[in-house]
This record gives structure tokens, sequence and C-alpha cells, in this order.
């Protein structure tokens, strides 16, 4: 049956599958924060991965509700294989200073309020970011380090005036 234009079965498959969607989004949401619950990942980690699974389940929900109502996904997923490639390329400092961010928090080599040396910089840490970690040096001065030369080069850590 159709109306104004549209075959009703159709649309019923569409909101079926966003409903579906919708509600397996927030299941594994709530799963990956039981799990989150057991585990000492920093919050930003979790919010991270919370926010990433969100997302691949919207997309792959669209893709089978697009399957679903008749469209041949094979041009969509080469489209999309090569979209994600070019993408890849065009953000690898900012994946390569993702990751070392996560492996920056989970190694906890240094925390908030450490003073640290690493390459030419010397500060105290103010915030230990996803992509970077934000020091002062004693001049007062905000410096804004990309997480992956924590992984690539050697960390002088000091507390209470020793070094560690």
């Amino acid at each position: 049956m159709q109306i104004a234009g549209f075959d009703v079965s159709q649309v019923v498959k569409i909101v079926v599958g966003l409903v579906v969607t919708y509600a397996f989004s927030k299941i594994a949401s709530k799963i990956l924060e039981k799990l989150f619950e057991k585990t000492p990942f920093p919050e930003q980690i979790e919010k991270s991965i919370l926010k990433t699974s969100k997302y691949i389940v919207f997309v792959l929900g669209l893709l089978i509700i697009i399957s679903m109502v008749g469209v041949d996904l094979t041009s969509i997923l080469v489209s999309l294989g090569a979209f994600s490639i070019a993408i890849s390329f065009a953000t690898s400092n900012i994946i390569q200073n993702f990751i070392s961010g996560i492996i920056v928090m989970g190694d906890r080599s240094f925390k908030v309020g450490d003073e640290i040396k690493i390459r030419t910089y010397e500060g105290v840490v103010m915030k230990i970011g996803i992509r970077t970690t934000v020091l002062k040096d004693k001049e007062g001065n905000t410096i804004y380090i990309p997480n992956l030369l924590f992984i690539t080069n050697p960390v002088k850590r000091k507390n209470n005036g020793k070094a560690t």
C-alpha cells in the first residue's frame, strides 16, 4: 500500500529498524557501564568507549535498515571502505595521540599534580586528556603535549622534590 508516494511497509521497516537500533544501543551502553564498574579505567576512557560503541551500533543499524528496504549494500560498503582509509590517513596523528592517551591513562606513570620532564618540557601536570597532557611550567605558561610523546620518550617524574 502506498500513501503520498511512500510504500507503507518500507516506512514500517525503517521505523522498526530505528527503534530496534536505539534499543540495542541503550542495552549495549548499560552492559558496558556495568563492565566499567568492575574495571579501573579512567572516566574519560569509559566515556570514549561508550560514545564509540554508540556510533558503531548506529552505523550497523543503518546498514541493516538499508539492506531491509532492498538497497544493495555492496557499493555502499566499498565506498565506506575507501572513505575510512582516506580518513585514517588524514587523521593518523589524532588516532595515534588518542591511543597513546588511553595508554598514558591506563599506565598511570604520572598523575595530575606530579612534576614531570619530557624532552625540553618541564612542569606540573594539570590535566591528562585523551589527546594531550597539559603542563604548567615554572613561569606559569600552559604547555599542551601530544600524548604520543609520552609513549616514545622517557619521562622524568618528581614527587615532593624527589625524582622517581
